[in-house]
C-alpha cells in the first residue's frame, strides 16, 4: 500500500470493532440503508468499498461489493467479495429475483417445464398455463355472447 494512504488506513482501522462472528462492525456514520461511510480521497464513500480497496486495490467499474456475512455495516475484507450486480442479486440475497430463481415448482406444486422470453427466460408450468388459457377463452366467449349488436 502506498504511503499516501497510510494515514487513511490508520484512521479507517479506528472506525470498527470486531464482533464474535468475525465481522468488523462499522461504528462510524451509517447511511439510510445501513452501510458505513468513510471520507476517502476527499469524498464520502461506502466503508465496505474502501475496505476492499485497501485490501485488494481498485474495484472495476462494472462490479459491486457483496457482503457474504449479510451484515451491511461489516468492513471485514474476508467477508466481502467483488461480483457483478446479477451475481449479487441472485446469490446470497433475499431479493425477489433470488427467491424466484431458486423455485422449481409453481404455487400448485407442478414443476416449471416451459421457458418463454429470450432475455429474461421466465419459467412457467404448462399445466397451469393451459388451465389459465381455457379459463380466459371461456370468459371471453361469455363476454362476447353478452354483447348484442
Amino acid at each position: 500500500m502506498e504511503n499516501i494512504y497510510k494515514q487513511d488506513l490508520e484512521r479507517f482501522s479506528t472506525k470498527y470493532i470486531i464482533n464474535g462472528a468475525g465481522c468488523h462492525v462499522w461504528k462510524g456514520y451509517l447511511d439510510k440503508d445501513g452501510y458505513g461511510t468513510f471520507l476517502f480521497k476527499r469524498k464520502q464513500r461506502k466503508a465496505h468499498r474502501v475496505a476492499v480497496f485497501f485490501d485488494r486495490g481498485d474495484i472495476p467499474r462494472n462490479l459491486v461489493v457483496d457482503h457474504v456475512c449479510k451484515v451491511r455495516n461489516c468492513v471485514n475484507p474476508e467477508h466481502l467479495r467483488v461480483v457483478t450486480v446479477r451475481e449479487n442479486s441472485l446469490q446470497n440475497s433475499n431479493s425477489i429475483g433470488a427467491i424466484n430463481s431458486k423455485r422449481t415448482h409453481c404455487k400448485n406444486g407442478h414443476t416449471f417445464d416451459k421457458i418463454y422470453g429470450t432475455k429474461k427466460k421466465q419459467r412457467y408450468c404448462s399445466i397451469c398455463e393451459n388451465e389459465k388459457s381455457k379459463r380466459l377463452q371461456k370468459k371471453w366467449l361469455e363476454e362476447a355472447n353478452k354483447i348484442r349488436c
